[in-house]
């Protein structure tokens, strides 16, 4: 009998089915907030949205979710391990990843586009400030803000009753960073949290009662938050706002260590034996330890006329 063929749509098909496959499992697990669903799926067409938009720390692309009617946006925190799949209903979803909303204070978004506009000390407005080609989807953001919200960073001026102007004003925006690092040192102190960098203590650990932490302590934690979302010398300038000392990242030298761990540094080294004098022999053949009870009882045994262990082993004459 002739052998089976395969025919030539073969191949073919089994790339439609893997592509089939691949589109069915084009969805993710998320736990989101309350906010990101209310109204969502309406009849406009205005749903929640995931979009690439500019990190103002890292200053490269991080994927956030902008509700429905885009007033609200959130970071996206994705934990991940290998091996991983859901069993949804009756089917299995290979991407076995969880993501987890956030929201963030768009103003941290806008703030690098509001200081690059601020340079050219104009008032322009908010759809003319946050612009960037690199990410197109950052025209959301224009939207985001509640009633007064950019008024807190910038100087404004209203043109008519539907047009503002802004221009960024670094006084008002120190002002505005200061309130938000003390609203999480105040959290932080509320809630008891180990925040001190002089103990082995996790920052996640409750403190005890003879731990102290001091306001400066719960201050520089907060700024160390906050700054996770500030370009390098925003960072600088709130630290200096604040009236936070500077960390000094020198090594440590002998004189900073405890006396129990400093090095003896001389320059007169000296041997700690002297190998040149003789040994005294006949001293250390003087010092004879404790006999024990047999040892003395074996002193007392006539020894005349025994041969020693050595003698049997010597050659004869």
């Amino acid at each position: 009998m002739p052998r089976p063929t395969r025919g030539k749509g073969s191949k073919s098909d089994q790339v439609k089915q893997e592509e089939h496959l691949q589109r069915k499992n084009d969805q993710w697990i998320f736990i989101v907030n309350d906010e990101v669903l209310n109204g969502s799926c309406s009849k406009d067409g205005n749903n929640p949205s995931l979009c690439k938009l500019r990190h103002p720390r890292l200053n490269s692309g991080v994927m956030y979710l902008v509700s429905d009617k885009g007033t609200n946006v959130f970071e996206l925190n994705a934990f991940k391990e290998k091996f991983r799949s859901w069993f949804i209903g009756e089917t299995v979803q290979r991407d076995g990843d969880i993501y987890f909303t956030t929201p963030v204070d768009p103003l941290f978004l806008v703030l690098p586009y509001l200081i690059n506009a601020g340079e050219n000390n104009r008032y322009m407005a908010i759809d003319q400030i946050v612009l960037d080609e690199e990410f197109p989807e950052c025209h959301k953001l224009s939207t985001c803000f509640g009633k007064g919200q950019l008024e807190l960073i910038t100087d404004w001026k209203e043109i008519d009753d539907e047009m503002k102007v802004y221009r960024y004003n670094k006084e008002k925006c120190m002002a505005w960073l200061k309130s938000k690092t003390e609203a999480v040192a105040d959290a932080l102190e509320k809630k008891n949290v180990q925040v001190s960098t002089k103990g082995s203590h996790s920052a996640i650990f409750i403190r005890s009662k003879d731990t102290d932490n001091s306001r400066e302590s719960y201050l520089e934690f907060a700024h160390g938050v906050v700054s996770d979302y500030l370009a390098l010398a925003v960072e600088k300038e709130l630290k200096t706002f604040l009236g936070l000392p500077e960390v000094n990242e020198s090594a440590s030298t002998p004189e900073n260590e405890p006396p129990s761990k400093k090095v003896k540094l001389s320059t007169d080294v000296k041997p700690l034996e002297d190998y040149s004098i003789k040994l005294d022999t006949k001293k250390d053949k003087s010092k004879t330890g404790k006999q024990s009870a047999a040892q003395k009882q074996l002193s007392k045994v006539d020894k005349s006329g025994m041969k020693s262990m050595m003698s049997f082993f010597s050659p004869k004459s």
